[in-house]
């Protein structure tokens, strides 16, 4: 997908920006290029536009110099831009991850801790959130966690292309299920046998447009790609052990072979085989319902694949986060989660088997 079709579909198909907005286009060095596209598409439709630069050595300084302290606290600057702008596009992240690994679990911790309170308050004012995964697709990136850089890149490009219409439908039809459903089972001959209720929690279809029904519940982002159906269980019902066999990204490491184990509700415990720290060292640092399930998720792109950054949206993976869910209607509130996928579970709900090995059988 060109920077121009990209810039197209974000700003006119998926955010539907018109003269009325007050954007801002926040980038890094190496998407200039896209987030000036993305900049014009909007003076295009006669909106108000602002373009903020950072770039990885500030966003690294930052992190080294500033204490905890100060990283919890809320940013002046994001707050005010929030109280006036009505669209936020975001492209993506640093170019090179390799210093992620330098820097303190802690100081990860205070930064979204001090990000939380603009979250809440850009859910609050309605303010209508973009994110292009491409700006996270780097050569950097890609050597540091062994990625084929340009296969990943054919396979983000791919899954960006994807009719949001087609995975919709499929979508609405999983979601019709959960919504249905009362107890939920994931199971994968590599170890994970967990089980949750769902009660009368509703499912939440996600591809790159804004609907209506997503609006009403508080949900105002949309991301490119995307492609996922998520539902939040009833957090004191999951039990068991889940088993995650796709490699998590976190951090500048590569997490292999996590392990969560439930009981009563909550996490009791969380192993990995390699580089556990790198996702459990900001984690043991939160609040609040950090160790109960927030929500179960099942990729619904046809053209997404596991073992790259996205791999929540690939066609039946499905991936566990732990942490904060009350905008999918849950109870929990934390300033810390978690995320894994897995590519071959089978799930039931009330018994109907609707994936199996990793294939949807409805």
């Amino acid at each position: 997908m060109s920077y121009k079709k990209m810039a197209d579909t974000i700003v006119n198909k998926c955010l539907k920006v018109s003269k009325k907005d007050v954007v801002i286009v926040s980038t890094y060095q190496h998407t200039v290029d896209l987030a000036e596209e993305i900049a014009a598409t909007c003076f295009d439709r006669e909106a108000d536009v602002l373009m903020t630069l950072d770039t990885d050595r500030v966003f690294y300084h930052h992190l080294h110099v500033l204490p905890e302290s100060n990283l919890r606290q809320t940013s002046a600057h994001c707050m005010g831009l929030s109280r006036y702008s009505t669209v936020n596009i975001f492209i993506g992240g640093p170019e090179d991850p390799k210093p992620m690994s330098k820097v303190p679990p802690g100081k990860y911790a205070a930064l979204f801790q001090g990000e939380q309170p603009h979250g809440d308050y850009m859910r609050k004012q309605k303010i209508r959130i973009g994110y292009l995964g491409i700006g996270v697709v780097t050569p950097q990136r890609a050597e540091v966690y062994g990625f084929d850089y340009e296969k990943w890149k054919r396979v983000v490009a791919a899954a960006s292309a994807v009719d949001p219409a087609e995975m919709r439908k499929f979508g609405n039809k999983l979601k019709r299920i959960l919504d249905r459903g009362k107890h939920m089972r994931i199971t994968t001959k590599a170890g994970t046998d967990l089980s949750c209720d769902l009660g009368n929690r509703k499912g939440f279809v996600f591809t790159p447009t804004l609907t209506k029904a997503n609006m009403e519940k508080g949900l105002f982002g949309v991301a490119i790609p995307a492609g996922d159906v998520s539902i939040a269980p009833i957090e004191k019902s999951v039990k068991g052990k889940a088993f995650f066999d796709v490699p998590q990204p976190s951090i500048g490491k590569l997490v292999e072979e996590m392990r969560w184990t439930f009981k009563d509700g909550r996490v009791k415990s969380f192993t990995a085989k390699k580089n556990v720290k790198a996702i459990k060292g900001m984690w043991d640092k939160g609040h609040g319902d950090k160790d109960r399930l927030a929500w179960v998720s099942f990729g619904i792109n046809p053209k997404g694949k596991v073992g790259f950054l996205e791999n929540y949206l690939a066609m039946g993976a499905v991936t566990l986060g732990l942490g904060s869910n009350d905008e999918l209607g849950g109870k929990n509130k934390s300033d810390a989660g978690a995320s894994a996928s897995m590519s071959r579970a089978t799930v039931e709900v009330d018994g109907r088997v609707i994936l199996k090995n990793g294939k949807y059988t409805i």
